[in-house]
């Protein structure tokens, strides 16, 4: 008896860091899936960001922080030039700016 094996059965999952500062947990990544626009975020983080808004340093891409959204609010990602994983420092972190988008403007 013969049978095929498919690429996904031989691919091995890897580990990848939850790009969130404040977690920073490691979990299982499928190697051919590339990182969002927020990095590779475990499931915990992953799911807040449905509901939160999110802080994230432009310049390394580090999530920082998690700002609670009203269920109506639409989610907008906040940036900030410098933060204290990168070359900034903590009082960098608190001067944040909205990402706008053409679909949306607050």
């Amino acid at each position: 008896m013969e049978i095929n094996i498919g690429t996904l059965d031989t691919i091995q999952f890897h580990f990848a860091q939850c790009n969130n500062a404040k977690c920073k947990s490691l979990f299982f990544v499928n190697p051919e899936e590339i990182p969002g626009e927020l990095g590779f975020l475990c499931p915990s983080c992953s799911a807040k960001t449905t509901t939160c808004h999110t802080v994230q340093c432009s310049s390394c891409g580090t999530v920082l922080n998690f700002i609670r959204a009203l269920t109506t609010e639409e989610k907008v990602v906040f940036t900030i030039d410098k933060c204290s994983h990168c070359y900034g420092t903590v009082e960098d972190e608190w001067e944040i700016e909205p990402l706008y988008q053409a679909d949306s403007y607050i």
